[in-house]
């Protein structure tokens, strides 16, 4: 019993490699090419290739990214409940190390707004002073009167006084900045995660003839799961998808 637990305690102290780093190191020791494993498991180079880089952001969700880490263990003979398990620990990590650059992304995020509104109001205060120091205010502009003992054109008195006031147009106001309206209709099943105005990523899991109608100040960045199962319009302009059907893309808007 107590050999068992020392035998317990040497593997938990085995520094076990992450998922994307064992699946490549297998493959490139039994000299198996990524250009095979994509033919053998009809899933994408460019997938496999994030697969072994561990990208969680350009990734599908864990669902899918655990079907295509049972099919390239077993193309290459690797241990696919290992390699589940390893990515499930790396997957918590990396929410652990998204979720605490968040919170400080958060509190950096208050004390810069708070900052620039500081500087903001400290300007118009100055610029406020500055007009009412240097500036005069100009009456409304009125025109010469005729008062009597004035000639008219006729050689006549004039018999009543003519005032024209001048009136300036009232100033146009500022106008919100204009958002970008992008319009999403599934054609075929798909899949697509979007990131609008660099926030926290959207996924979702698309049927054909399901529309989607979103809007950003700045940009979308997009990641779509089958090239030909989704139309994307702009602003109502039609956006040209290159690829084939099942072929991941990535598209960054406008």
């Amino acid at each position: 019993m107590k050999q068992r637990s020392e035998e317990n305690n040497i593997i938990a102290n085995i520094d076990l490699p992450s998922f994307g780093s064992y699946l490549k190191n297998t493959r490139l020791e039994k000299g198996v090419r990524i250009e095979e494993v994509s033919a053998a498991t009809k899933v994408s180079m460019h997938v496999l290739s994030l697969i072994e880089k561990e990208d969680h952001a350009q990734l599908p969700s864990p669902s899918v990214v655990r079907g295509f880490l049972r099919l390239y263990a077993d193309c290459i003979g690797a241990d696919k409940n290992m390699v589940i398990n390893l990515y499930r620990e790396n997957l918590a990590e990396n929410a652990m190390a998204l979720s605490a650059r968040s919170r400080i992304g958060n509190r950096l995020s208050f004390w810069l707004r708070f900052f620039l509104s500081f500087v903001l109001l400290t300007g118009i205060v100055l610029v406020i002073i500055h007009y009412r120091t240097n500036v005069t205010v100009q009456e409304p502009l009125i025109a010469p009167e005729i008062s009597k003992g004035n000639m008219d054109s006729a050689g006549r008195k004039a018999d009543r006084k003519i005032t024209e006031r001048v009136e300036f147009p009232p100033m146009e106001e500022a106008r919100p900045p204009k958002k970008h309206k992008l319009y999403i209709e599934a054609v075929d099943d798909s899949w697509i995660k979007l990131i609008i105005d660099g926030k926290m990523p959207d996924e979702y899991t698309l049927s054909s003839g399901d529309r989607l109608e979103l809007e950003a100040l700045n940009n979308f960045n997009i990641l779509i799961g089958n090239a030909n199962g989704v139309k994307l319009t702009l602003d109502e302009k039609p956006v040209q998808i290159s690829g084939k059907r099942g072929q991941i893309v990535t598209l960054k808007l406008p």
